[in-house]
């Protein structure tokens, strides 16, 4: 089979270089093409071998892992950069700095392994174990400083609700199936349903914890009754009315909500700002 993921592993410690080549041969779309202990190697090795997937440390003597994402960016675009560190408080310095992964280094092998296909898909991810303190600098840092991106979720703070929009037609049991599939998908909990089942529905969830709009969009996409989802309505515009019924119900708080639009077979749902 052929190995679609070519990955670089970048640390100072050879044992965790040797033990993180130990588990990623047996995935069988993976292939570690090169080890590098410092930035030096790491650099000449990118452009020798052109990986996906650059596995980095942070702590490393002479360039860290911040600068050296920094330069290997610059050296290769293409290439998608993973931190795999013991310290969380550098993720919204690592993303800065082009880094489109954040992992801690407990992350079971099912966790590194599911993180390196979303970030090859073109997903931003980032560890369950990061700190709130660390998550909040990253939200209030990215969206200003991290333009550029290819990736979509350094454009703005991560969601934490989402507002689907599902046109007509679509009965009350439809929905009400939909909106358990997705509390269950996405673990999510239903705050509240404006509209009618003649016209557009909007309906707010609240998720576990801040998550990128992309990897909604890819979980909710994959579900086998949406038929379209994006962040902008089918037919180029939604309900005016619509908006201003759900803005006109007071919130609770200031959690940050993203608006997509869906449509369902037989029925409709699709983002908006």
């Amino acid at each position: 089979m052929k190995k679609d993921i070519r990955i670089l592993l970048v640390d100072d410690h050879q044992v965790v270089r040797e033990g993180l080549q130990h588990m990623l041969k047996q995935e069988e779309d993976m292939e570690v093409v090169g080890q590098s202990a410092n930035g030096f190697e790491a650099l000449s090795q990118v452009e020798v071998l052109s990986p996906n997937i650059v596995l980095m440390d942070i702590k490393m003597p002479g360039v860290d892992g911040i600068e050296l994402t920094r330069q290997l960016k610059e050296k290769l675009p293409s290439s998608n950069v993973i931190m795999l560190t013991l310290y969380d408080e550098y993720l919204a310095e690592a993303i800065e700095a082009g880094a489109v992964g954040y992992l801690l280094k407990d992350a079971k092998r099912a966790e590194l392994t599911q993180a390196i296909r979303q970030v090859h898909r073109g997903e931003v991810v980032i560890s369950e174990s990061i700190t709130a303190n660390s998550r909040i600098e990253y939200e209030e840092r990215f969206g200003k400083k991290a333009k550029g991106s290819r990736l979509q979720e350094h454009d703005s703070p991560m969601p934490e609700e989402v507002q689907m929009v599902i046109p007509p037609p679509a009965d009350a049991n439809q929905l009400i199936r939909f909106v358990s599939r997705v509390e269950e998908m996405l673990q999510s909990r239903m705050l509240q349903m404006v509209g009618s089942w003649r016209g557009d529905t909007a309906i707010t969830i609240a998720l576990p914890k801040p998550t990128p709009l992309a990897n909604i969009l890819n979980e909710l996409g994959e579900m086998p009754e949406v038929e379209t989802i994006g962040e902008e309505p089918l037919t180029g515009k939604g309900d005016p009315s619509l908006f201003k019924k759900v803005a006109a119900i007071p919130r609770l708080n200031t959690r940050i909500r993203k608006t997509i639009f869906i449509t369902l077979k037989n029925g409709k749902t699709r983002e908006q700002n």
